[in-house]
């Protein structure tokens, strides 16, 4: 997408909701012509003189054709003017009837009469343009939206409500501050720095780069909260593959049969294990193949095992191991992996010394998918597998999902550690000041205060029109 900054001053037109069947459409326009758009095909039912409507109020009302006269719908329709509105420009919001028709029929008649149909994420974009919310907070709106799971939902709404870029302008505070130092060491070089003074700010700039690496820290918990994990269930046929997928998803997803080789394709279904969006992929079960069509499926299976950011492979815990175990086992070698010993409620015959050397101790769960039992232990060490304890982020407190966002602390921290280097050993204060407005501008580039027109176009392409 094309970003003119300043945008065109046109008015821009969508509809807000998702189309289909429905009982409700939402037609979104934004712009200096929105209210005079408006007015010529809204009628409400008690005849007020379109001047007088208040803004921030719902009409009931008609939608006609300004040409024929012909009634489109029924509505409900408002006004929202600048600055007080989500894009800082006149608003309007038609509600119509929902489904595919009456939507599209009046957005035909905003885009005839003087709107043009707006560009994926282009409402948004105007709200950051018109500083009603900074760039990190624009991107939120696409992850409220996109949200998989109630935790990667409470991540969107805090960053949406400033949280990241709070703590991003604490960051920009400390560096001011210590720009300002500097650069009065810059008007004065005949004066040199007091020892105690050059003290504090090297303990507040490590201080800060502790700060920033803390929130570094949880980026990797960001990314598959926001993106979730592609995870393959892979064993030999008969160990409860298809059983431990309907468990984990409480319904019969699967078919589960005693005849091995039921599963010959691959099943995909999502599920939320603690917060963290997971893609199950139920595959063919590993084995000497009888025929083509199975041969095919178990080389998609571990296709697909080693295409997964985890794997979850399954053994028959109430028998011993034999070659088709050992060959799942040994596609666990150097991978993110858990290893569900199954059918434990008919007694387990496989010792942990066997496991223990295909797999530590810690990611092994034992299970009856029969009767449902060992998943909540499954989900823990699921769980623990994909994010470090050490490094989970507490209760209401932000944590980065952005690459982008991890790209510029990472420049800040490298800036600033430059700035300690040239700092310490007494080079010149123009040399230092240079490395600290260079973290200042990554830090900056988070919140949007420094950007460009390609960054702003990848940005807002990925959102949907309406948005």
């Amino acid at each position: 997408m094309k970003v003119k900054l300043p945008y065109e001053n046109d008015t821009i037109a969508a509809i807000a909701t998702a189309q289909g069947e429905g009982g409700i459409a939402v037609i979104r326009i934004s712009g200096p012509q929105a209210s005079n758009i408006i007015n010529k095909m809204f009628h409400d039912d008690a005849g007020t003189d379109s001047s007088k409507r208040g803004s921030h109020h719902l009409y009931h009302g008609r939608i006609k054709d300004p040409d024929t006269g012909a009634v489109v719908d029924e509505v409900l329709c408002t006004l929202m003017k600048a600055p007080n509105s989500y894009t800082g420009e006149n608003v309007a919001e038609i509600h119509s009837h929902g489904g595919y028709l009456v939507p599209k029929k009046i957005l035909e008649l905003l885009i005839k009469h003087g709107a043009r149909p707006a560009d994926p994420g282009e409402f948004s974009l105007r709200a950051f343009l018109n500083g009603k919310m900074d760039l990190a907070q624009a991107e939120a709106v696409s992850d409220v939206i996109n949200a998989q799971t109630e935790e990667g939902l409470k991540q969107s709404e805090m960053q949406l409500e400033g949280v990241l870029s709070q703590r991003i302008a604490s960051f920009k505070d400390v560096v001011l501050d210590l720009l300002a130092e500097i650069e009065s060491q810059v008007d004065f070089p005949e004066e040199d720095i007091d020892p105690l003074v050059k003290k504090d700010l090297i303990s507040r700039t490590e201080s800060l780069i502790t700060d920033i690496l803390s929130l570094l820290a949880t980026y990797e918990e960001g990314r598959i909260i926001k993106y979730g994990v592609i995870t393959t269930i892979l064993g030999k046929p008969n160990v409860g593959k298809s059983s431990l997928l309907n468990s984990l998803l409480m319904r019969e997803r699967a078919i589960v049969s005693h005849q091995p080789g039921t599963t010959r394709d691959f099943i995909e279904e999502s599920i939320d294990i603690r917060g963290i969006p997971l893609k199950l992929i139920d595959t063919a079960g590993i084995r000497t193949a009888t025929d083509h069509i199975e041969k095919t499926g178990i080389e998609l299976a571990k296709k697909k095992a080693r295409e997964g950011e985890l794997l979850i492979a399954v053994i028959d815990g109430s028998t011993a191991l034999d070659q088709d175990d050992k060959e799942v086992l040994s596609e666990i070698n150097d991978k993110n992996a858990v290893l569900v010993v199954n059918k434990s409620d008919l007694g387990l015959t496989v010792s942990d010394k066997e496991l223990e050397s295909y797999i530590q101790r810690d990611r092994i769960a034992r299970t009856s998918a029969k009767k449902s039992t060992g998943i909540e232990e499954l989900k823990d060490i699921i769980q623990s597998s994909l994010i470090n304890r050490e490094n989970y982020s507490k209760d209401g407190e932000i944590i980065l999902t952005e690459l982008r966002h991890k790209s510029a602390l990472e420049n800040s921290v490298e800036s600033l550690g430059a700035f300690l280097k040239t700092f310490k050993s007494g080079e010149s204060p123009e040399f230092s000041a240079l490395d600290l407005r260079v973290a200042l501008s990554s830090l900056g580039e988070i919140t949007g205060e420094v950007t460009t027109e390609d960054v702003l176009g990848r940005i807002f392409s990925k959102f949907c029109v309406g948005k």
